[in-house]
């Protein structure tokens, strides 16, 4: 059971049940509908001995913020709640007399929380949309605290997603002068040695998504110096999954080269052997 505290939402299906009842909720379906789909789509937590009680638990809010908490899910949650199954489930996965006091008067407030209707009604939230911030196959170019220019490339851009993503590419340019699309086309993937879940160190190329949303935050000055030819569809949930702030390119470089003895390691890449590799 993925619970890392006594309260209500601390647990893995709360976060999952609640985060996809409000994503059907704000497209305009009908709390019944949403309901009956997630019960429909969810029979392993139904069914599951551990996970059926904060299924129900996280049904009866969202419902709850709705207004519309159906008669049979509060009886399920009095249940749940009044049999003290829940509280037997917690000791048999070996909970502490503290934990166990906790949860027993989290669900003892929960319980007359829905009892009482809310005042008003959930708002649905209209979801925004975002364009990524750069083009696909633009050349970055950026300074770190020594002035000198460093730079990446944006291997993908989203249009009109929810986090507008772009993926980029740290390169190993660093110059004094202002580079050109021509330094692109001749740099190498940023390689640097990252330790493992087994603790050994290995190279790993520095790509990552960028959330449009968090580009206006960023204190980095990112300039366009040309544009390269990419072919290829990256998806977020399959390609590179790996997600990082904008300052943080900068703020890892200035790391990297003051520490170049211990971070430097000896894997060359082309970029544009990546292109022709994964690319084109």
């Amino acid at each position: 059971m993925g619970t890392w505290g006594t309260g209500i939402s601390s647990n893995d299906v709360y976060v999952d049940i609640n985060y996809a009842f409000f994503e059907f909720y704000n497209q305009g379906l009908e709390v019944t509908e949403i309901t009956e789909r997630l019960i429909a789509d969810n029979k392993d937590l139904v069914n599951s001995y551990e996970e059926q009680n904060n299924f129900w638990i996280t049904i009866a809010k969202a419902q709850w913020e709705c207004k519309a908490l159906d008669p049979k899910i509060l009886d399920r949650v009095k249940n749940i709640v009044e049999s003290g199954k829940d509280i037997a489930l917690w000791k048999e996965l070996d909970a502490g007399q503290s934990d166990l006091t906790k949860r027993e008067k989290v669900l003892a407030a929960f319980l007359a929380k829905i009892q009482t209707e809310k005042k008003s009604v959930r708002k649905r939230v209209k979801k925004r949309y975002r364009d990524a911030i750069y083009e696909k196959g633009d050349c970055l170019i950026f300074q770190l605290s020594d002035k000198d220019y460093c730079g990446a490339f944006v291997l993908e851009s989203e249009k009109n997603t929810e986090f507008g993503l772009n993926l980029i590419v740290l390169t190993d340019i660093k110059s004094k002068n202002k580079p050109s699309a021509t330094d692109f086309e001749n740099a190498n993937v940023h390689f640097s040695m990252e330790q493992q879940i087994t603790k050994a160190f290995k190279p790993v190329a520095q790509i990552f998504w960028y959330h449009a949303s968090l580009h206006k935050k960023s204190q980095t000055k990112f300039e366009v110096v040309g544009r390269l030819k990419v072919s290829k569809s990256f998806d977020a949930n399959k390609d590179y999954p790996r997600f990082s702030s904008w300052d943080n390119m900068p703020h890892f470089l200035d790391t990297y080269y003051s520490d170049l003895e211990n971070n430097n390691c000896n894997v060359k890449l082309k970029l544009k052997k990546l292109k022709k590799k994964y690319l084109f």
